[in-house]
């Protein structure tokens, strides 16, 4: 569970801070030095692996040498490096002989894999192979090269991504979709507020797609139609000068132009559309985020430091927006979040979000939703933790491809996929969790647990729904999370859940045993 520490910074004799020199040292993915890990196989992968160049690690760091010594930057530094997938852990400490050296350790993970992927969720199953590395020859791009294929399409993609391409610390991320129901590129090029110290941040986003989306009653597709999209935003920002190094505000300007069209496909009766809409939004945007970053173990991943902000954080954000459609022409959009955890104990977390977006325009509200979201987490004992989560969200004159699902793929893990929908929904989950403290094999940590889910979606959705009342379930579950092996984006390391639920509720059309297999981020 969470951990606050404070460090002082170290002076010299004269009460200075000490010019610091920088040490990188980038372990390989086995320890040789251990017996359990000294193998022909594990040695093989060491020689084989290409390691991350010294240089990638510097890019992330935000001291150099010559700077002085500042604990809350290698705090952030070393948080920064946990969220490369590329690497199973990283630290970045100073030498406790106060000599002005920082010590930056970085163990290496594999990360050229055949991506091989198969999900089985609420009754639907998708899978996926092909190529892919998250380190490219040691350069801490990611390039993937995958054919997927799930209920609803098949296909082909590249993926290219760089999360610090060297250059005033910017991202890049390039990605191509060739589908059977259509096509998808994306482009972003962005300098992110890589750091809280950051000052100004600024990037785009380009978006286009051509795909068919289905409307499901009771977990089956009724019918499935057209839908053509298209983005572009630009925006630019900047830390406002009454910001301290725990509390920063910061200001966003930016444009939007998104375009959705819906048509009929060829082989389909004539059934409901969402309707076509277009905006070109100029917005204004205020953050606030509260440094409250604590050290974890055991909360969303399994044995691993885990960085938490307890610290109050918002952003909102009111634009307007022109479109050809006269009832959109001249709406006004506001999105607000908020989110912030509570220590309550050194045993137990609270983390809670609320999401509010929506549009205003001719005296209505319409696409508005508000959401909430809260997560309990208790470690009842030295291995276990009972897990709460709470959430639930209200929809507002809904855009038709945008209402409120539940089912398997959303947290009802006793159900199919999309088995209820409408614009009102809520979930309750209470789960006890077990977490192995052995790595097998040294390959890998395991986790169990066992869960209730409760929930339900109702009100309007574009076609009527069949089952409209409260469902649950009960489970069990394996979680198995990879220890030398890169993970699949930064927002966590792998977790594979292979779930089995049975329903309590529902109808004939609800399989009296779920079986789920899915990679996520956490537990």
């Amino acid at each position: 569970m969470p951990k606050a520490e404070q460090k002082n910074t170290p002076l010299d004799p004269d009460g200075n801070n000490k010019p610091i020199k920088i040490d990188i040292h980038i372990h390989p993915i086995f320890d040789e030095s251990l017996p359990e890990e000294n193998n022909f196989l594990f040695r093989l992968a060491n020689r084989l692996h290409i390691d991350t160049h010294a240089k990638v690690v510097a890019r992330d760091l935000l001291v150099e040498n010559g700077d002085y010594l500042d604990h809350a930057l290698l705090a952030e530094s070393e948080r920064i490096l946990r969220t490369r997938h590329y690497f199973n852990s990283a630290s970045v400490t100073a030498a406790e002989e106060r000599d002005g050296t920082v010590d930056v350790d970085v163990r290496e993970v594999w990360t050229l894999l055949p991506s091989v992927s198969y999900s089985h969720s609420g009754g639907k199953t998708s899978s996926g192979f092909g190529l892919r590395d998250s380190n490219f020859l040691g350069y801490g791009k990611t390039v993937s090269i995958v054919h997927n294929s799930s209920a609803e399409r098949s296909g082909d993609s590249f993926d290219y991504l760089d999360p610090n391409t060297g250059w005033h610390q910017t991202t890049l991320g390039l990605s191509y979709d060739n589908n059977s129901d259509g096509q998808r590129r994306k482009l972003e090029f962005i300098r992110p507020y890589f750091s809280l110290s950051t000052v100004n941040a600024g990037g785009l986003t380009y978006e286009q797609f051509d795909r068919e989306d289905s409307v499901y009653d009771a977990g089956e597709i009724m019918y499935a139609y057209g839908h053509s999209g298209e983005k572009r935003e630009f925006f630019y920002g900047a830390k406002l000068p009454f910001s301290d190094k725990h509390n920063i505000h910061r200001w966003n300007i930016g444009y939007t132009e998104e375009e959705d069209l819906f048509y009929g496909l060829a082989d389909a009766s004539q059934q409901s559309l969402p309707n076509d809409r277009d905006f070109n939004t100029v917005w204004l945007e205020y953050t606030y985020i509260q440094d409250g970053y604590v050290e974890a173990n055991n909360v969303r991943q399994i044995n691993r430091i885990e960085d938490i902000n307890l610290g109050f954080q918002s952003r909102a954000r009111f634009g307007r927006a022109d479109s050809s459609y006269p009832e959109y022409d001249g709406s006004y959009q506001f999105t607000q979040d908020l989110s912030q955890g509570f220590l309550l104990s050194p045993a137990s977390l609270l983390l809670t979000s609320i999401h509010i977006d929506g549009r205003y325009n001719q005296g209505s509200v319409y696409n508005g939703l508000i959401e909430g979201k809260m997560a309990y987490h208790w470690q009842n004992f030295s291995a276990g933790q009972f897990y709460v989560l709470l959430e639930g969200a209200r929809g507002l004159r809904l855009f038709g491809d945008k209402e409120l699902s539940l089912g398997g793929d959303t947290g009802l893990r006793g159900y199919p996929a999309f088995y209820q929908a409408g614009d009102k929904r809520y979930l309750l989950t209470l789960e006890q969790r077990f977490y192995g403290e052995k790595e097998w094999f040294s390959l890998f940590h395991m986790g169990y647990a066992v869960f209730y889910d409760q929930g339900r979606a109702w009100g309007y959705s574009l076609i009527p729904q069949n089952q409209t009342g409260q469902l649950r379930d009960v489970g069990v579950g394996l979680r198995i999370s990879g220890t030398r092996t890169g993970s699949r984006d930064d927002s966590g390391h792998n977790v594979l859940h292979i779930d089995l639920a049975t329903p309590l509720d529902g109808g004939e059309d609800a399989s009296q045993l779920q079986w789920l297999v899915k990679v996520k981020s956490s537990f």
